[in-house]
Formats: C-alpha cells, structure tokens, sequence
C-alpha cells in the first residue's frame, strides 16, 4: 500500500508541476505581448495600462495553454483603440509567407490597358504575402507593364487604388516610386511625434535613412514622368493603399479622383511571439509631404475631384473614367 500511495504521491506532485509550467508559459506569453504594445502602440499615451495588464492577465489566468490565450490578446488589442492593429496566429502566418503559389491562391492581377489610344490605364492591387518571391513577382510585373504602355506615349496616366485595401506597403511602394515626383512624400508619425519618411531607390526600400529591404528586380525600372495622373480611389481603398494615396497628395502633376479612402490611415509592424504568432501593432499615424497627419480613424484621404457614390458598377466606373480623362485633357 505504501508503493502505491508513493507512486499516487508522485504522479500528483509531476501534474502540479506541470500545470504550474504551463500557467508560467502563459503568463510569460502574455506579459511579452503586453510589453511589446505599451512599447510601441502609437496610442501607448492615451492608454490606462495598469487596467489593460490586469483584466488581460486575470483573463489568462483561466487559461491552458497559449492558444487559449489568443481571443485575450485581441481584445487587449482592441483596448488601443486604433482599430488597425491585429493578431494572426502562427497557422496564418505560415500561409503568408509560403506565399501565393504555395497556398493555392490567385496571385493579385495587376491589369493595364491604352484606353482610347491615348490614356495609359494601370492598376495597383492589393497584396498580402510576406513572401519575397511573391514582391519581385509583383513589383516587376508592374514594371513590365508600364514599360509597355510607356512606347505608346501616352497622354496621361491613370492609377487605379480602388478596392486596394491594403497588405504589403512594400512591394506597392517600390512599383508606384517612379510615379512620384520627390522623396519624402508619405511616411509616419509615432507616438513621441518623431516623423520617419519611406523612399525606394535602386531596388531598396527604405524606412528614414535604413534600408530595410531589399527586391529583386529583373525588369526596367520606368522612367519618371511629367504626364498628368489621375489617382482612382474609393471607400475600401485602406490601410497600405492609403500609404499610396497619401503619396500623391500635393504632387502638382497628380490628383485624387473618388470619395474619401476608408480611414485607416496608420502604419503596422509585425512583431514575432515565441509560438511564431504575430502581434500586428499600429505605431504610427501616415503622414504626406507636407507633414499633415491622417490620424482621425475612418475618415480617410479627400479626394481633389469628388465622385457621387452609386451601386451601379458600370455607371461608377464611366464617371471615374470620364473625370480621369476630363483631368488629363485638361493638362
């Protein structure tokens, strides 16, 4: 009786153990989370940050393991209140960056057409993948577009942001820069009111003065041009298409032709977790080339030429078409 009480006993101390492992582990994982958002939210300020730790972690503290603590962390994310910042399990942050092809997926159709023989046509759509094979792919196809429409010196130039609601800021930058006239016309504006600008040069993007990546590129890269160009957008534009936006404001050859872009005008960084998760936080606000800041959630860049919503998708797309035309003629 004595060895089965001994072995009763053992059993009972080892599951302690490893109950108090696991409820350790989880703590860890959501203080680290924590951390990272008192760190770097761009709303880290306005925040009551003793109220967020205690509600989160008392949530937490019902917890198992890790991924019983992921609807915790979104809702401490949603305490933030910039409406942009997320969470992605490690699942989905594997699909991402195996990329398109990998997953099954269509990869993002970037059409382009010579409209009337004399209107260069392009679209920039949106992509989410964090696979590098799947940036070169699109920056360079969008080159080799351009490039083709380029022979055909084109009056004018129409980029199409509609229904670009976001993804990769990345890749998109680096195909629309020959499009812009300066450096330094869209970038963001943190917490502590620091302003840091994005610009590409030379296969590289750049965030202020460091390189942090760098593409792979096969293609041409278009020449810049003094053409006028009629920037499309509409109410989904959003988040990284809002980025794009944001880069033609103020460009003399350039204006916005639409409704106001969706509103979520700020900037995320993705942050690892040790199960391989990511934590996406918002850190700052975008702001254009002449240091206004977007930082009203919702309401979005204005366009130059406004255009009267309709559920008629043919109708829509004539009056956007005719106003690009009608921009560039007058020109």
């Amino acid at each position: 009786m004595k060895k089965i009480s001994l072995i009763l006993s053992l059993i009972t101390t080892l599951s302690s153990t490893i109950i108090s492992a696991q409820s350790d582990s989880v703590k860890t994982y959501i203080t680290d989370a924590l951390t990272i958002m008192k760190d770097k939210s761009v709303n880290k300020s306005k925040v009551n940050w003793d109220k967020i730790y205690s509600k989160t972690l008392a949530e937490a503290s019902k917890a198992k393991t890790i991924r019983e603590t992921f609807p915790i962390l979104k809702n401490a994310l949603v305490s933030l209140e910039d409406s942009h910042s997320n969470f992605y399990p490690s699942e989905v942050v594997k699909e991402y960056t195996l990329g398109y092809k990998a997953t099954g997926q269509e990869f993002p159709v970037i059409k382009s057409e010579l409209l009337e023989n004399k209107y260069a046509y392009i679209s920039l759509p949106d992509i989410g993948s964090f696979n590098n094979d799947d940036w070169n792919l699109y920056i360079n196809t969008f080159y080799t577009k351009v490039n083709e429409l380029q022979k055909h010196n084109p009056k004018g130039w129409i980029i199409d942001l509609r229904d670009n609601f976001g993804g990769m800021l990345y890749p998109m930058y680096a195909s629309i820069a020959p499009f812009l006239d300066h450096k330094n016309v869209v970038g963001t504006k943190d917490s502590q009111g620091k302003i840091e600008y994005f610009n590409y040069k030379n296969g590289k993007f750049y965030e202020g003065s460091k390189a942090t990546q760098q593409f792979k590129i096969t293609q041409k890269e278009p020449k810049p041009t003094g053409k006028p160009i009629a920037v499309l957008i509409n109410k989904v534009t959003g988040s990284s298409g809002e980025f794009i936006t944001a880069a033609f404001v103020g460009q003399q050859n350039a204006k916005l032709i639409g409704v106001n872009t969706q509103g979520l005008t700020s900037a995320n960084q993705e942050y690892k977790l040790s199960d391989g998760s990511f934590l996406v936080l918002t850190i700052g606000n975008i702001v254009d080339r002449n240091g206004k800041e977007y930082d009203k959630i919702g309401e979005g860049i204005a366009p130059n030429i406004v255009i009267e919503n309709s559920s008629d998708k043919k109708k829509i797309d004539e009056v956007y078409f005719k106003k690009a035309f009608e921009y560039i003629n007058s020109k």
